[in-house]
């Protein structure tokens, strides 16, 4: 099918509009991560997660990571620096001592006094704000881009969280190594 020049102008003209709109939206929370990061010396992420522990103490691991709706292995990661930070403490559930719960430490409730909204949670009110017609819009939007740009299946982390890559020990042939 053949597109008129109008057509590909509205097109274009829709497309450079969406790039801004994802522009704005990207650079409000990045400006906003890097504010919190410098008031507080804490990521989004780990602001976030320090909120969610504050609003339900005794969580698991896995409890914080589906509050904070994240994988478990990311939620660990932070979880681990915020614990060698001073900010939260693991200690064995009294109900289950096989489970590790996490609760706040003294100076995790300081910081959180003087701390902002993190940029994710305030992601989260606008998304939810939205009516349900536009939820179900913007979602369609963004699995038509992810598929498009093949991340439908890529594992998010945190907004703004820098996760190092995972180690993986491949031989030249492609195959594992790990028979060490």
């Amino acid at each position: 099918m053949r597109r008129t020049p109008a057509s590909r102008a509205r097109t274009q003209a829709a497309v450079a509009e969406g790039l801004r709109a994802i522009r704005r939206l990207v650079g409000t929370l990045q400006e906003s991560a890097r504010a919190v990061e410098h008031q507080t010396g804490l990521t989004n992420a780990q602001l976030f997660l320090l909120r969610a522990v504050q609003a339900r103490e005794g969580l698991s691991i896995n409890d914080l990571a589906t509050a904070a709706r994240t994988q478990q292995s990311a939620a660990s990661i932070i979880v681990q620096r915020l614990v060698r930070a001073g900010l939260l403490r693991r200690r064995r559930a009294d109900e289950d001592a096989r489970r590790v719960v996490l609760s706040l430490s003294p100076a995790g409730r300081r910081k959180l006094r003087r701390a902002p909204a993190p940029p994710t949670t305030r992601l989260l009110e606008g998304l939810q704000d939205l009516t349900d017609r536009e939820r179900r819009a913007l979602l369609a939007g963004l699995h038509a881009l992810e598929r498009r740009l093949g991340a439908e299946d890529a594992e998010p982390g945190m907004l703004f969280e820098a996760v190092p890559p995972r180690r993986r020990n491949r031989r030249a042939d492609g195959s594992a190594g790990n028979d060490r």
